[in-house]
């Protein structure tokens, strides 16, 4: 047996978790993430590794599976900060991202009721903390960043019930408006004092 038929053979006896950014290929591991020095500086241990820039795909070969494996929450949160560059499915653009006044884009309904608590979550997240929000959001909420990085790519993993995670997240975004708020109070005063 060579060693990518027993990469195969515990591959096929431990398969990856269910991941939108890796999939295991015919003569390797296709990581679909934009290039980035971060997840270059990950893959680098494994041989033969390559970028595939007219696919806008990182190569792997079989051997690299079990570092795979051991990044695979750190490989989910820099997909999908660059996942809009290799056409992941679109979404709701949020009110930071347009460049529109917010009184403009907070008209517009950002949470879809009929979304899924993953999709809401990672909305909010991503309305708090920009494209890079997964280790902000860990941290904001006190959780461990790759639990909630395998929840959020469909494992069954997670730290908590979801609908608790989702009102952590709303009592965190009403913390940080009210202190949108009253730092906007304080600058109101800060420019009427110097009558500008």
């Amino acid at each position: 047996m060579t060693e990518e038929d027993s990469v195969r053979a515990a591959l096929a006896a431990n398969p990856f978790p269910p991941n939108p950014w890796v999939k295991l290929g015919d003569d390797g591991i296709v990581i679909n993430a934009g290039y980035s020095e971060t997840l270059h500086r990950m893959l680098r241990w494994v041989p033969k590794v390559k970028w595939v820039p007219e696919k806008r795909h990182w190569w792997v070969p079989l051997s690299g599976a079990e570092l795979i494996r051991s990044v695979l929450p750190e490989i989910s949160r820099l997909a999908e900060a660059t996942h809009e560059e290799f056409g992941a499915p679109a979404r709701e653009t949020l009110p930071a991202e347009t460049g529109e006044p917010p009184s403009r884009t907070l008209s517009r309904p950002i949470f879809d009721p009929s979304a899924s608590e993953r999709d809401l979550f990672r909305n909010a997240a991503r309305f708090l903390f920009g494209t890079d929000w997964q280790r902000d959001t860990a941290r904001a909420l006190g959780r461990d960043e790759a639990t909630l990085a395998c929840w959020l790519v469909g494992e069954k993993v997670v730290e908590d019930d979801p609908r608790v995670l989702l009102n952590e997240m709303l009592a965190l975004m009403r913390r940080r408006a009210a202190a949108i708020g009253a730092a906007a109070d304080q600058l109101a005063e800060a420019i009427e004092r110097k009558k500008l």
